[in-house]
């Protein structure tokens, strides 16, 4: 069969909008590996391409068909409506000055820049003063005298800082801010803005809403570099649970129903229902590769961190390696790209080896049941085959269940 063209639109962190043609048969790598053609991006993998599906965010499964995140209309080729992707930051570094090369670096700062914007952590207004500073020299470099403002507050604050204080304030002490950083490079300051954006809590984070009930009570789970955080209202009450990786014991999927085990809550198990089982699996194997990435990148986040406390400080990334010719040193990374391929093919490798006898014993670290056909929300009979696919090769004969402590064998950290 012909692998039939359909055309999307993809959009930037920056907003800019690209208009993209892509086959049926398409995977997601395939159109990762177009968009970084037509980019001139050799590095994205930090990045994921989103997209809204029953009103939830889906992060595209490089392995998978694209054609399973779409509409069957786009499929069929009858939608009236554009189909829209969003390039988004999918994994979160521990360590800002782990990042890729320059230019995937500039579509990090402006998703973090982004994200600052939507940001409420009102207890830290001054912070949201210095980075739009930051910001400013990143983006205009030194600060020039001008009779006029030479800035936007909507596109450096968040709303409400500029509902409770005005542009007239904002256009006053800002600038005096901007000023005092003179000299600074573009991408110094871009650094220094996402090393900053980090303490916010609300942004080095994605967010999936689940529910304590079927399709009742509302919970908000964040995924970010370090662990979980959840969000629950409970009698009027809102309670959030900070939760590493060293404090969640497992986390369990059967159908729809998700439930994690962990320290630091008021009850040992927390049960939460995910929207639909196709969720279930997206938010499954992004907690899956975050923990994974987490545990790879640590010993570079502490070679940092150790360089910097000794005031040793020289900047440090990790690039695609293809322009790369230069001696083995101290201050060499492993790519990326390395990092992220290197679990894909582990995790692969594993589910591909993995017989009916293992998987009680978590070796491959995944085991799916969907034995909750009604509560699947699909759109209809084709959906569910396209979800077998999704699982091919994987045991469906028990819940699916991730022991963080037996994750490749890793010890808990």
């Amino acid at each position: 069969m012909k692998n039939q063209s359909r055309g999307l639109i993809v959009i930037l962190p920056n907003n800019t909008k690209l208009n993209m043609t892509v086959g049926l048969k398409d995977r997601g790598q395939d159109v990762f590996n177009q968009l970084s053609e037509l980019l001139g991006i050799s590095d994205l993998h930090l990045f994921g391409l989103s997209v809204v599906r029953d009103n939830q965010p889906l992060f595209l499964d490089r392995e998978q068909k694209l054609s399973l995140y779409l509409p069957k209309s786009w499929r069929k080729n009858t939608s009236k409506e554009e189909v829209v992707l969003s390039l988004k930051v999918q994994y979160f570094v521990e360590n800002v000055q782990l990042i890729l090369n320059s230019e995937a670096r500039l579509l990090y700062y402006a998703e973090l820049k982004g994200r600052v914007l939507r940001s409420e952590c009102f207890e830290q207004e001054g912070l949201y003063f210095q980075l739009a500073a930051y910001a400013l020299q990143a983006d205009l470099g030194d600060y020039e005298k001008r009779n006029s403002a030479y800035f936007s507050p909507l596109g450096f604050f968040p709303f409400w800082i500029i509902q409770k204080r005005g542009n007239d304030y904002i256009l006053e002490h800002t600038p005096t801010l901007h000023r005092e950083l003179k000299g600074m490079s573009s991408s110094e300051a871009a650094l220094l803005f996402m090393q900053e954006a980090y303490t916010l809590s609300d942004v080095p984070l994605t967010i999936y809403r689940l529910f304590k009930e079927k399709k009742q009570g509302c919970v908000l789970v964040g995924l970010t570099s370090r662990g979980l955080q959840i969000s629950e209202m409970l009698n009027g009450k809102q309670f959030l649970y900070d939760l590493p990786w060293s404090d969640i014991h497992s986390i369990t999927f059967q159908g729809r129903k998700f439930d994690i085990r962990a320290d630091g809550m008021r009850e040992k198990k927390m049960v939460f229902y995910s929207f639909s089982v196709l969720h279930a699996i997206n938010l499954l194997q992004h907690i899956r590769s975050s923990h994974r990435l987490h545990l790879n990148t640590k010993p570079l986040v502490m070679q940092l961190k150790e360089k910097n406390d000794r005031g040793t400080y020289r900047e440090m990334y990790i690039t695609d390696g293809a322009d790369l010719d230069m001696e083995d040193s101290d201050d060499e990374l492993p790519p990326m790209k390395f990092l992220l391929d290197q679990k894909r093919t582990t995790d692969t490798t594993e589910c591909r080896n993995v017989k009916d006898s293992d998987v009680s014993k978590g070796l491959c670290g995944l085991e799916m049941s969907v034995d909750e056909p009604e509560e699947m929300f699909v759109d209809d009979p084709e959906d569910i085959l396209r979800l077998v696919e999704l699982v091919e090769g994987v045991s469906v004969d028990g819940p699916l269940l991730l022991p963080i402590s037996q994750w490749k064998g890793e010890t808990r950290n």
